[in-house]
């Protein structure tokens, strides 16, 4: 199947639910298949089955790509175990990285992120009190109590994550550029589901702005709309190709597959990535 068609994905889903209809235990999500069950018992009998039906469907899995009896699974974004469902730490970990900032500049940016997301987090006004009091300080001074606020203002909104469904509309990616790095924030109805964030080598910095603009699980075979505040990717993504330069040549080529619509929105209106894109990261 010609995986660069924008229905392919869509197609290829439809065929693997009527190939393993019927099986118990099984469900799958494009090519990603988990066999489940509640006992071991039933989780093997679950497992013949699904390969049963495989080979008489004609369906070929990768070995090498298959793992047998786990307690738990990362799938789409989440970590599923027999305690249930919790976010994978890599949706998060670009808000957990993020390091404390410097100057009123920067906290102004985390608050703003903070108070965008405030219906996700609850008691936000006393946890960020700390913060709002350091902005009023005519001196900068990061204390104990600060640090304090803003780790349980992070580990608040690592926690609130909405579960993804594939099943569902409404999906957005805002995205943000600053001189050193790239932030991107993941929501679905209006709630985030993922975060990610990384540095830009110099290479990369010398870049104009409209070339620095993962989630490929997310946003395959589904209309989506990317929010940025750079306004000229809206005239570049409807430029033919041929006029463009090889660079961006090879991001529209790399796109193509993808179904989305690009609007623009002033960065204040985009808060998340765009702290995610400026306040630098903890070093390893």
């Amino acid at each position: 199947m010609p995986f660069g068609l924008i229905s392919a994905q869509g197609e290829f889903q439809r065929c693997m639910e009527e190939a393993f209809e019927g099986i118990q235990g099984f469900s799958v999500i494009v090519d990603d298949i988990i066999i489940s069950g509640k006992t071991i018992e039933e989780h093997d009998a679950n497992v013949r089955s699904t390969l049963i039906r495989a080979r008489e469907k004609g369906v070929k899995l990768n070995l090498q790509k298959c793992v047998f009896k786990c307690n738990s699974i990362p799938y789409f974004g989440h970590v599923i175990s027999e305690n249930g469902i919790h976010p994978d730490p890599q949706k998060v970990r670009a808000l957990r990285e993020m390091r404390t900032p410097n100057t009123k500049d920067e906290l102004q940016t985390i608050l703003g992120m903070m108070n965008y997301l405030a219906r996700y987090i609850p008691n936000l006004s006393s946890i960020n009190q700390p913060l709002h009091d350091l902005v009023k300080q005519q001196q900068f001074k990061w204390k104990q109590q600060h640090d304090k606020s803003f780790t349980n203002i992070k580990e608040s909104i690592c926690s609130s994550l909405a579960f993804f469904d594939p099943t569902a509309g409404n999906v957005e990616l805002q995205v943000d550029a600053s001189k050193f790095g790239l932030g991107a924030t993941l929501s679905q109805n209006g709630k985030p589901i993922s975060f990610a964030s990384r540095s830009l080598n110099s290479t990369e910095q010398n870049y104009s702005q409209i070339e620095k603009e993962h989630f490929h699980q997310y946003l395959y075979d589904r209309k989506f709309t990317v929010v940025s505040d750079h306004k000229p990717l809206q005239v570049v993504l409807n430029c033919p190709i041929s006029k463009s330069s090889p660079r961006l040549q090879r991001m529209l080529l790399r796109i193509q597959p993808y179904d989305l619509i690009i609007a623009f929105r002033p960065g204040k209106e985009i808060p998340v990535a765009d702290a995610l894109s400026r306040i630098r990261w903890k070093k390893k």
